[in-house]
């Protein structure tokens, strides 16, 4: 991701619409599917972790350390006093296998050019009965010069995405799309952005009035309560919740 994204997630993540929303539904995810020794704190690894703001709000709950390819990106991380350290995919991730009771994806493997290999490393970091959370961009179709400038390499289509998890000892416990229910008018304004690009020709991450943002955000938080327990047809994400058997 260019550098300069850093500045700009660190600023937004605590307010945006997009990245509250995704920390609670991530939240509600790891409440519902991870599982820890009685009376222990789980341990967490986000991989890709950013700017650490998921970190940040996991750490009152869970022990948690990330890791982020970028050094701007562990600066930030340590601004918000959390653990990070430099990890670089697919096999320089420096936390022991096999040791943690969930690791995040979150919107990680469209930068990677060794997405199944990443998959693998990350997978062999769970412990026995451990979970992994992944997040992607969903729809080749939607492609458009945000994902170049955020330098992604690919949008997933659903059995593309799916195929991730196809490894020994892995188990899908939900497979879906996710950001549905703003699907129509974000979607439409993606293909706009092929037609009108933004003036900057770079990022169309701007933050809403306080009551748009916020109706956004409880819009697409929403969706915590219909993983996994209704059919999401199509969405701008795609998400998955894998179990190590």
């Amino acid at each position: 991701m260019n550098d300069e994204l850093y500045g700009e997630m660190f600023e937004m993540e605590q307010r945006h619409w997009w990245f509250t929303a995704k920390h609670r539904i991530v939240g509600n995810l790891l409440k519902r599917f991870m599982r820890a020794a009685p009376g222990a704190r789980p341990r967490v690894a986000d991989l890709g972790c950013g700017c650490g703001k998921m970190l940040e709000i996991l750490s009152s709950t869970c022990d948690a350390v990330g890791t982020d390819a970028s050094p701007q990106a562990i600066d930030f991380c340590a601004q918000r006093h959390v653990q990070a350290v430099i990890g670089r995919f697919p096999s320089e991730i420096p936390l022991q296998k096999a040791s943690f009771d969930a690791v995040l994806l979150l919107d990680v493997l469209e930068h990677l050019d060794e997405d199944v290999a990443s998959a693998q490393t990350a997978a062999g970091l769970l412990k026995p009965g451990g979970v992994m959370i992944c997040s992607v961009p969903a729809y080749r179709w939607l492609w458009s010069k945000r994902d170049e400038f955020h330098q992604h390499k690919r949008r997933y289509a659903k059995n593309e995405f799916r195929q991730l998890f196809s490894q020994p000892g892995l188990k899908l416990e939900l497979l879906s799309y996710a950001n549905t229910l703003l699907f129509v008018p974000a979607a439409a304004g993606r293909l706009m952005s092929k037609l009108v690009p933004p003036a900057n020709g770079q990022t169309d991450l701007r933050l809403p009035p306080a009551p748009i943002n916020a109706l956004l955000r409880e819009t697409f938080a929403f969706e915590r309560h219909l993983l996994g327990r209704l059919w999401m047809p199509f969405g701008l994400s795609l998400i998955a919740v894998a179990r190590k058997d």
